[in-house]
């Protein structure tokens, strides 16, 4: 079971978590970096524009800098959330894209990359997970872009769109006798719920012993 994060004498911040929540934050860590790539197209084309980009031909170097630039607009509801348009005229929308949009997902993808190589280092069973200041920002980044990803997936548009759906699925549980149909779907939306509340709940707890 997890314990909420708290600050250390030292000043680093920590937290003790379970196998499975350090499994369950991994898992759903990594697939909203497998979302970001395979949505903006990112993996594409980095090793090549990688190995341009440290070419000693300053020709081949330039190539790569402007062949990067190019920024494709996300098509997932979830990614359009994480990176959405910075104008409603479209012109200035992608020339915004094409300028910030590369940089905001490097960012993202190193934290999330973080937290899954911080939560790998605790092993497997029941610790602690200690962070100094900067990978408890990267932690509550990170938290904050996958539980984005989720809410998409519960259709959740507003703060206490949240509330609803959970006192809906309490209800749900309480009433007897009621006939359910698709319950892969309901178990699947299960779970989604229990995963929204444990990082809502480690963000909020990360934030206040920040505070």
């Amino acid at each position: 079971m997890a314990h909420a994060f708290r600050r250390r004498p030292d000043g680093s911040l920590a937290c003790r978590l379970d196998g499975e929540e350090k499994a369950i934050i991994t898992q759903v860590a990594q697939e909203t970096a497998d979302l970001i790539r395979a949505d903006l197209g990112i993996d594409a084309e980095t090793d090549v524009l990688d190995r341009a980009a440290q070419s000693e031909d300053p020709l081949r170097r330039l190539e790569a800098e402007f062949a990067g630039r190019d920024a494709r607009e996300p098509a997932d509801s979830a990614v359009k959330r994480l990176f959405p348009a910075a104008s409603d005229d479209p012109e200035l929308a992608a020339e915004y894209r094409r300028l910030g949009q590369q940089d905001l997902a490097d960012g993202k993808l190193a934290d999330l990359r973080r937290v899954m190589r911080t939560l790998d280092g605790t092993g497997g069973g029941h610790s602690e997970v200690v962070l100094d200041e900067d990978g408890a920002m990267a932690m509550l980044r990170a938290l904050n872009d996958v539980r984005i990803v989720l809410a998409d997936r519960l259709d959740l548009q507003r703060d206490g769109d949240f509330d609803t759906v959970r006192m809906l699925q309490q209800i749900g549980e309480r009433v007897e006798g009621v006939e359910r149909s698709g319950d892969e779907e309901h178990v699947g939306s299960d779970i989604v719920i229990a995963v929204y509340e444990l990082l809502s709940w480690l963000q909020e707890s990360l934030l206040r012993a920040l505070d």
